[in-house]
């Protein structure tokens, strides 16, 4: 990271030095985002048939979605420098009974290895056949019990960030679609047990974890609020709930933010006021 950065200021000394720019100035033209947020910026040409594209009066917004990061990092994302800051998320700690579950067998470390790479193939390829408008709604009612970002602990050790968003739910609870998708993967899997993912279209796609019941079929379209499965408890879980999964752009994002109202057009503004 040091290094990008140090990259990055001295492209930015030499533009000061053959430009008579200052550098401060170049520094200040980076647009700035929150890590795991999804944020518009000014559409560049030459554009691509599967970019997220909002039009408007006030100009063509390109969408994207950005990483979670540790600490303060420079991307590139279509053609344009981004400043994705450092967000502190807090840490989570949970205590799972069957150690089986946290120290994998070579069998089960086997399967779920095969099984992310089957996550990775259905989130490849996204549909073109309908545009996402961003207007999620929540798809349980329950109250947030596990935050996006938070530092997993598991038994005392580090894990991965929780980059999802856990909601609270009785089994049986029903889950709705947030928005129009299709279905593009069902399984039984080793961490998430009863899984269903959803393209909404143009790379932005959401998973549903440990579910009790799966509602509806693979290569099926489902509208907005349509029943698609009942909470459950199956998968590596300490009791019920919804592990509810983002991904945009290539990244997985914070469900809360999608849920906001006026969601849409909130970060439409902060890019016309950076414009």
């Amino acid at each position: 990271m040091q290094q990008m950065l140090q990259k990055k200021n001295n492209l930015l000394a030499l533009a000061f030095i053959f430009s008579g720019v200052c550098p401060s100035v170049i520094a200040e033209s980076l647009i700035n985002g929150d890590s795991g947020e999804v944020i518009a910026m000014d559409a560049v040409a030459p554009l691509q048939s599967d970019q997220m594209i909002i039009k408007t009066s006030a100009g063509n917004f390109q969408l994207t979605g950005l990483p979670f990061v540790k600490k303060e990092h420079l991307i590139t994302r279509h053609s344009q420098d981004i400043r994705v800051q450092f967000i502190n998320f807090g840490e989570s700690r949970i205590t799972i009974a069957d150690n089986s579950k946290v120290t994998l067998s070579k069998e089960d470390q086997s399967r779920a290895t095969k099984e992310a790479l089957e996550i990775k193939k259905a989130l490849s390829q996204s549909t073109l056949e309908f545009t996402p408008s961003f207007n999620f709604i929540a798809p349980v009612p329950g109250a947030i019990t596990s935050p996006f970002g938070k530092q997993r602990f598991i038994n005392g050790l580090a894990r991965s960030p929780h980059l999802a968003l856990d909601l609270r739910g009785a089994v049986g609870t029903s889950i709705v679609a947030p928005l129009k998708g299709k279905v593009v993967l069902v399984g039984d899997f080793f961490y998430t047990g009863h899984t269903l993912i959803l393209d909404h279209g143009y790379g932005l796609f959401s998973s549903y974890a440990h579910m009790s019941e799966v509602s509806a079929e693979i290569n099926s379209f489902v509208e907005q609020s349509q029943l698609i499965g009942l909470v459950g408890k199956t998968g590596r879980v300490t009791g019920p709930h919804l592990h509810w999964t983002v991904y945009f752009d290539g990244n997985k994002v914070n469900p809360e933010s999608l849920i906001k109202k006026d969601y849409l057009a909130s970060i439409l503004q902060a890019a016309k006021d950076r414009s």
